[in-house]
């Protein structure tokens, strides 16, 4: 394959496949180094709220720079969308898991702790992966884990919808919020940690079946077996971790991915793990937690009451069809009036202006107003310094609902690239242009022209700022061209008395432009030159316009 993407980026190999994207070995010829190259599927080329969003989820996924997070170089278009990545040399954990399983132990911790670090250091940058699952862990040759995809997963959670063939290779490590189409947050990439696991240890996936459908009804509905009750011997912390890290309730999971990491710890410094786990079968009716050394006989008194309330002469008293399924209605209409009247009793505050202001101080400024602080977008921005919120996704002084989650981008920074060296051989104006757009300069270079002794004319003197210099993306470049080669002073010759014709050659020889201005003389012969401007003697430079004299007569008498 020939085909080269962004004038750079020259296919070698076709890798990989998935729903989304397929994945390509490139050179990148501007570097001389091997990439890997993601290339969207033709089916969302069409989808421009898709591709914007997988534009900037991909932008912001290359903030990320973790030994165990694949590192992202570039997004681009070239007549298909595409990111550019590192290239890792190995297998994905998935390939891994079908050769090798059931894993050791030692290796399966191993390689959950090196994910479980990743996802630490991504949550901690405000991204979730979403899609976490062996197909997008890489495991290379030394070892090490990679976790790659952060970017495509988080603009396809909601393309992915609606295209069921693409989720068939996720909904096994799905979480139950993600299954019931809930607001997903850094726990959802920990159940699915826990799904990882769960196949590395016992070599199959929890929940399994016929369609995706049943497969993500199981993680909303269906307890996961210990891999000890499948007749696979592993220590109580491993079941402990597992179950604590699928808890269908996001309350009782892991609250982040660095308390699993805790536990871990804890495993391989030989301590053991207590967990205090909130079973469903352990609250009453209400939600209230029962005392475990209560709930037999609570159980037993309300069993009593409900079998002398069911049965009458030894008969089992069954509630009419009609009046349950008119009761089933009374309940729906309750909860749509409910639920009516509540979102037009929520009271409307007003959006406050968090341009400038940091995460932390947005999020404090916004509880105040009555609101929560929604989705954070890293982008690079000349405008705002680092760190600092330069857009929003409702415009300050706006209206809206109380508890309105308000999105944010935060600014990475102005775009740094390092400038080429546009000097070395004098290159033309032109191919210097090209080189600096080639390194990722959006703003036309500014041109200087200036005379130059040894440059020829059209060709680079000098650059400003100099080569390899680290620049704003945004910013001006400025290019010194030579105009010409400098002319040199010189004096002006006497031709008075010449005839026209051998003035003007004289003058010419000494690289001087002549204008002819007759004048009537009694003096001077016809066509000889009465005099010159400048005069003879006088300071001259090359290329300069002189003009002489010439008589037309009737010239001396005879």
């Amino acid at each position: 394959m020939s085909k080269t993407y962004g004038g750079r980026y020259e296919i070698e190999e076709r890798i990989g496949a998935g729903g989304m994207a397929i994945v390509y070995r490139a050179k990148d010829t501007l570097l001389n180094r091997t990439v890997a190259i993601k290339v969207l599927r033709e089916q969302f080329a069409s989808d421009e709220g898709f591709i914007r969003r997988f534009r900037r989820e991909a932008q912001s996924a290359a903030s990320l720079s973790h030994h165990n997070i694949v590192s992202i170089f570039d997004v681009g278009k070239d007549g298909e969308d595409y990111i550019v990545m590192e290239y890792v040399k190995g297998q994905t954990l998935k390939d891994i898991i079908r050769s090798q399983a059931p894993l050791s132990p030692e290796k399966a911790l191993n390689i959950t702790r090196q994910i479980a670090e990743a996802l630490t250091h991504a949550h901690a940058n405000h991204i979730i992966h979403r899609d976490i699952k062996p197909q997008n862990i890489m495991i290379a040759t030394d070892g090490r884990v990679k976790v790659t995809d952060f970017g495509i997963a988080r603009a396809a959670s909601s393309a992915t919808l609606t295209h069921t063939g693409d989720i068939i290779g996720s909904v096994h490590y799905l979480s139950p919020e993600q299954a019931k189409g809930a607001q997903t947050n850094e726990q959802s990439d920990i159940y699915s940690l826990g799904i990882i696991l769960y196949e590395m240890i016992t070599g199959r996936v929890p929940y399994d079946g016929d369609t995706p459908i049943t497969i993500a009804l199981k993680h909303i509905q269906e307890e996961v077996e210990l891999p000890g009750k499948i007749g696979v011997e592993v220590s109580p912390e491993i079941d402990t971790i597992i179950m604590k890290a699928l808890a269908k309730q996001v309350s009782d999971r892991y609250k982040s991915a660095l308390e699993l990491l805790e536990d871990l710890d804890r495993i391989r410094a030989g301590q053991t793990i207590v967990w205090e786990r909130y079973m469903a079968d352990d609250r009453d009716a209400f939600g209230t937690q029962i005392h475990k050394g209560l709930r037999d006989k609570v159980v037993s008194v309300n069993q009593g009451k409900l079998e002398n309330t069911l049965h009458k002469g030894g008969k089992r008293k069954r509630i009419p069809r009609p009046a349950l399924v008119a009761l089933i209605v009374v309940i729906i209409v309750l909860g749509i009036f409910f639920g009516i009247w509540k979102y037009f009793n929520i009271p409307v505050v007003t959006v406050p202006n968090l341009s400038g202001l940091t995460v932390d101080q947005a999020g404090v400024i916004l509880e105040k107003a009555g609101l929560t602080l929604g989705e954070v977008q890293f982008d690079f921005n000349d405008k705002y310094d680092k760190n600092q919120i330069f857009n929003q996704s409702f415009k300050p002084n706006t209206m809206v609902k109380a508890n309105r989650s308000i999105d944010v981008a935060v600014s990475k920074g102005a775009e740094m690239f390092e400038i080429p060296d546009v000097t070395t051989g004098n290159p033309t104006e032109e191919n210097a242009k090209n080189m600096i757009k080639g390194a990722g300069f959006s703003k036309e270079p500014t041109v200087e022209y200036r005379l130059d002794p040894v440059i020829s004319k059209g060709h680079v003197i000098y650059q400003n700022p100099g080569a390899k210099s680290k620049w704003p993306k945004e910013s001006t470049i400025t290019l010194y061209v030579s105009s010409g080669k400098e002319l040199t002073m010189g004096v002006m010759p006497n031709v008075t008395r010449y005839s026209a014709t051998q003035a003007k050659e004289t003058l010419e020889a000494s690289k001087l432009i002549v204008n002819t201005q007759p004048q009537v003389s009694n003096l001077f012969p016809t066509d000889t030159v009465i005099t010159t401007i400048p005069e003879p003697g006088q300071a001259v430079k090359e290329g300069s316009t002189v003009i002489i004299v010439v008589s037309q007569g009737p010239g001396p008498a005879p």
